[in-house]
């Protein structure tokens, strides 16, 4: 149950300074720093799809209603929600087994743990920014605001997983 409080503390957390703080700095068009995919990728490996899944729903939803999204979140979300496996093989090299019973990010290390992470933000990024403009007629933009972002993002996500991998799941 104690691990359970520390995924829900993480998640209130993260989406109060992503809605309250993130989203209200106005850094440059290029950088939009987005740490809400942690709700999802720092979830347990071992969970079903499709409880990770429902809370990846309903964090879009969240982020959809409190920053007026209209389904952009949602949409960006459920992806990475069902991809998370695969971005943990390609990180690692490992698969997700059901019998895995003990943290796997706990066990990761930093590298992989990086590669992760990086990997999924990127592809929330990617997938964000394509929605968001539908429009391929400035790609080089498009790819530049990719890019930066996903950057920074993984810089402002790096100290809170770092934390939360090593003292909440007891690296």
């Amino acid at each position: 149950m104690y691990k359970y409080i520390s995924y829900v503390w993480l998640m209130v957390a993260v989406l109060v300074a992503q809605i309250f703080l993130l989203d209200n700095i106005s850094i440059h068009l290029w950088l939009r720093p987005m740490i809400f995919p942690l709700v999802i990728l720092l979830l347990p490996m071992e969970w079903r799809a499709l409880w990770v899944m429902l809370i990846a729903l309903l964090t879009g939803l969240l982020m959809d209603i409190s920053l007026g999204g209209a389904g952009l979140y949602v949409a960006s979300l459920l992806p990475l929600a069902l991809l998370r496996s695969t971005l943990m093989y390609l990180a690692t090299n490992r698969v997700v087994e059901a019998s895995d019973q003990t943290s796997l990010l706990s066990r990761l290390s930093l590298r992989q743990l990086m590669t992760y992470l990086a990997l999924a933000l990127l592809l929330h990024h990617a997938l964000f920014f394509l929605l968001e403009t539908l429009s391929l007629a400035h790609p080089l933009r498009l790819v530049a605001t990719i890019l930066f972002s996903t950057l920074l993002s993984t810089v402002v996500a790096w100290p809170i997983v770092r934390i939360f991998v090593g003292k909440v799941l007891g690296r």
